[in-house]
């Protein structure tokens, strides 16, 4: 009876032995897709990672494009914001002593930040020989702060009051140009004893550094 007993249950046995065997296949069976979407994603993470630099690469090179050429023989047109003034009062009158100041913080700013300069001194720009409405209204010799920055330029007829504010459209070349310069003794030098501002005042032809194309003076 033992041995009928064992005959009978050898075939459950080699029953569970198999279905062991199945489930164990199928197990790696359903396991093994879990590893190739991982391949995948990290083959395109490397892909992406490799393709950053170009696109770096391309921007720096257009930027040192842009830079090369100098605003004042641009001939590319573009819109141009203007205050025009008399060249003593712009340049001269006590008034506006903070004015060259004001100019050099904003030029250092851009130094500081690789922002190329957008803003210059125009003496006697030629382009209000086509607006003498306007040029009949300001005493000559004139002044102008022409700057591509139109809340900028906002800013400087706040600060300066007694400014003509415009805009003009053209190329640096027509835009930036100049008919005649103001010379460094263009004005009488300040009586000491009427100087009444706290510090001393700038150096005559300050805003030499200022004209189209002395950027980096």
């Amino acid at each position: 009876r033992d041995a009928t007993h064992l005959s009978q249950r050898a075939p459950h046995s080699h029953k569970t032995s198999l279905l062991t065997r199945k489930m164990s296949a199928f197990t790696i069976a359903a396991a093994a897709p879990v590893v190739a979407p991982a391949k995948a994603r990290v083959s395109r993470t490397a892909v992406r990672g490799k393709a950053a630099p170009v696109r770096r690469t391309v921007r720096t090179s257009a930027t040192a494009e842009a830079t090369s050429a100098s605003p004042a023989t641009s001939t590319e047109t573009k819109k141009y914001y203007f205050c025009v003034a008399n060249a003593e009062y712009m340049l001269h009158d006590e008034n506006n002593e903070h004015f060259p100041e004001v100019l050099r913080e904003r030029r250092r700013f851009y130094r500081e930040t690789s922002k190329d300069q957008d803003f210059w001194i125009v003496p006697n720009p030629a382009f209000l020989d086509a607006m003498p409405d306007v040029k009949k209204k300001v005493r000559q010799p004139c002044v102008a702060v022409v700057t591509t920055d139109k809340v900028w330029n906002d800013f400087v007829k706040l600060r300066l009051d007694r400014v003509y504010k415009g805009a003009v459209e053209g190329t640096g070349v027509e835009c930036l140009k100049s008919n005649e310069l103001i010379a460094k003794d263009a004005f009488k030098a300040p009586d000491p004893s009427k100087w009444t501002a706290p510090y001393n005042k700038y150096a005559p032809g300050w805003w030499e550094a200022f004209y189209p194309g002395n950027e980096d003076a």
